[in-house]
């Protein structure tokens, strides 16, 4: 059976769209609603192939929320796109009952960005030499792969030997983009001056390498992410007193902390990796909302929740260690989306870690 082609699969044009539904016409199917969308082509061009139409997702106000920045009080906003009925109402819960109670604070304690290209040789000895040349030559390698972005700084190389190949973790900072792209194009030209001046210089030949040999844990959950960064690492913190426990969340820090320490021995039983009342229903929420990249969101909601009892009620926090996002680039700088991040004053550069 011979593959049919779709037309236009690379323009995105209202040209390459109407080929496209005229396409899908043709097949016996049927997109009525679908295409009719405000986003115009050139607003996405870089964003998506193939465009046919949007989908609708509503979004919710969650807030006032008090936030306490560097001894500043002020009420925050946000915008939050689901389908879960109850969500919003319980986030807006969650920050009336922080508000009553003074607030959150919260602080970044880095943000990184990791690519890991894998290089496999004939042998172990050769992983070893190839191992040490590149620690040798680290501030060749960080010029060169600093000469492709104005954001990307390498900060360090992490290289593990596993037999005959060699995984070399770069590791980044990235200004107030997610870094992904970016740190994909500057790794791939630094391997290729690795891979011409390594050759040159010891003669041994890399059989093969690749940009990505999945030591990055790219949108997946894993303990190095966990324990040493990928995207922001954030922690925040809130007291709730016990009438507001009472009034508002309408239950007591007695039962709270016998539950949450009952079910977090049942996490240890399983394995679960981060444990907290799920936070991905939230992270997603935003995400959608503020033009997040929603693969990371599974790895983005690797929360650690603690909490303690207090004289006064609760002292709770929050740890999210693996916080993959964006205030510029990529669907951030779509109109509406644009429109969500500004809500909470947090759109374009110097704003990532608001």
């Amino acid at each position: 059976m011979d593959y049919q082609i779709v037309p236009g699969r690379g323009i995105v044009s209202e040209t390459g769209n109407n080929l496209r539904l005229q396409y899908i016409s043709q097949q016996g199917l049927k997109l009525s609603l679908i295409p009719q969308t405000h986003i115009l082509p050139e607003q996405i061009r870089n964003n998506i192939e193939s465009f046919v139409g949007s989908v609708e997702i509503p979004l919710g106000l969650v807030g006032p929320l008090l936030y306490n920045n560097a001894g500043k009080a002020e009420y925050v906003h946000a915008l939050a796109g689901t389908l879960e009925g109850a969500l919003i109402a319980s986030m807006n819960r969650g920050a009336k009952a922080i508000s009553q109670c003074g607030g959150f604070s919260a602080s970044v304690i880095h943000q990184k960005m990791v690519r890991t290209p894998m290089f496999i040789f004939e042998s172990l000895s050769e992983s070893i030499v190839f191992k040490q040349w590149v620690e040798e030559n680290y501030q060749k390698i960080k010029n060169k792969a600093e000469e492709y972005s104005n954001h990307a700084k390498l900060t360090d190389i992490l290289p593990y030997v596993i037999g005959k190949s060699v995984h070399l973790k770069f590791v980044y900072t990235t200004g107030d983009a997610t870094g992904q792209n970016m740190t994909t194009t500057c790794t791939w030209h630094a391997i290729l001056w690795i891979q011409k001046h390594f050759e040159q210089e010891k003669k041994i030949d890399i059989t093969h390498f690749v940009v990505e040999g999945n030591g990055a844990s790219d949108k997946k959950v894993s303990g190095f992410s966990i324990n040493h960064g990928r995207g922001i690492h954030v922690v925040a913190e809130c007291n709730l007193s016990e009438e507001v426990i009472n009034k508002t969340l309408r239950t007591t820090s007695k039962d709270i902390v016998r539950c949450f320490n009952q079910s977090q021995a049942m996490s240890r039983i399983d394995g679960m990796v981060g444990y907290n009342i799920n936070v991905a229903n939230a992270i997603a929420a935003i995400f959608v909302a503020t033009g997040q990249d929603l693969g990371s969101i599974h790895e983005s909601s690797c929360g650690i929740l603690n909490v303690e009892k207090t004289d006064e009620g609760l002292y709770l926090s929050l740890n999210l260690p693996t916080l993959v996002i964006g205030t510029i680039g990529g669907g951030t700088n779509m109109p509406r989306q644009k429109e969500a991040l500004d809500l909470m004053d947090c759109y374009g550069s110097g704003n990532l870690s608001r």
